[in-house]
Formats: C-alpha cells, structure tokens, sequence
C-alpha cells in the first residue's frame, strides 16, 4: 500500500483487499496490470475489458453501448474509479445488470472531492443519493455505500499532495490522516466528514 500516495486510492484498496470473491468476475475499464488483482481473496478468474486495447485487456468494448456477453455470465462486476470517465454511464449500469448472475454483486468505487484527472475525460461526480438512484433503477436490490476519506486534513492533502516532492507525500498523507482521525473523536466532525468524502466506495447485489 505504501507505493500508492493517495488517500483515496489507499482506502480503495484496502476495501478491495477485504473482499472474497469466488466464480467469474469481469473488470469493467480494468488491464491485465491492475496492481489490485491480487488482494481479492477467493477462487476466481478475472476478465478484463477496457476501451483501449493499450491497456491490456481480455476484452475491448464501450461500457456506453451493449455489453458484448451472455446475461448473466458473472458472478461479481468490478468498476474502480472508472465511471467519472463515462459520459453516458447509465448503459454501464444496466448492462452491469444484465451480465451479473441472480444474487451476483456490483463492486465499485468513483471519486467525489477529487481533482479533475484525464484517462482521456474526467465528466462526472456521483453523490451517494445519485449512487443509490442509479442502482435501484437498475434493479439492485441490497447495496452498502462507505464513504472514502477522513475529513479535512485529508481532503486538502488529495488536492495538494501531487504539488508535493514525492519523497514528502508519504509522511504528509499520514499525518493528515492523523490529524482527522484525532478531530474524528469528535461526533461533530465525524459527522461533518461525511459530507466531504474523497469518494465512495459501493458494494450492491443483484
């Protein structure tokens, strides 16, 4: 975790590492070098698919037009810090829908108070409300969504932290972080800390 000088994209993958998958899981926007592969646990195998074959990628498609799979092919969908960069994301919900098996699960996470990051658009931010929405209009019965980030301390490191030497950023990450989790004691700002997440992090089951 320690290469990763992000706040948020450590958190991302700490969730990750907490996950135990088993069957066939698709990565949506995902490459065969995902540094994150390998901390699901369970017996699986990951098909990759990605827009832009440079990647590295099992499969090449649009997640903004049909899926080019069988329904209900997956037991588990995978879309980390992808859906800001999809215009219309709404066919990658639907279409994450259809390919998931009955009782199947929609891992995902997408950044809030974030910078604006290429690859090559960055378009949207969700709100958990919007999140929500989005997954009960495409027909996902039970979902949980954690809040990314600490607080504030945390929040101003994400957008200054690349400003930074990198031989600092790791140093001023922890102390950021904590700095928060010491206001953190207090129910006030735990409270105010939810209302300024780096991102979100959603766990939904069809």
């Amino acid at each position: 975790m320690n290469k990763y000088y992000s706040i948020y994209r450590n958190q991302e993958y700490k969730k990750i590492s907490d996950l135990t998958i088993e069957g066939r899981i698709l990565d949506l926007g995902g490459s065969k070098k995902s540094g994150y592969h390998e901390l699901i646990k369970g017996s699986h195998a990951i098909t990759t698919a990605n827009i832009n074959k440079d990647f590295g990628c099992d499969i090449i498609f649009d997640m903004q037009e049909d899926f080019p799979l069988a329904d209900e092919a997956y037991d588990a969908v995978i879309c980390f810090s992808v859906f800001e960069h999809v215009f219309n994301f709404s066919k990658g919900f639907s279409e994450t829908n259809r390919v998931l098996k009955k009782g199947g699960r929609f891992i995902f996470a997408v950044p809030f108070m974030y910078q604006v990051h290429g690859s090559p658009d960055d378009y949207f931010r969700y709100t958990k409300s919007a999140i929500k929405e989005l997954l009960k209009n495409n027909n996902f019965s039970e979902f949980n969504i954690e809040e990314l980030g600490f607080g504030l301390a945390s929040l101003n490191f994400q957008i200054m932290g690349g400003f930074f030497p990198a031989f600092m950023r790791s140093a001023l990450s922890k102390i950021c972080v904590g700095f928060d989790k010491l206001l953190s004691l207090s129910s006030k700002y735990r409270k105010f800390s939810k209302r300024i997440p780096l991102g979100y992090f959603v766990v939904a089951q069809k």
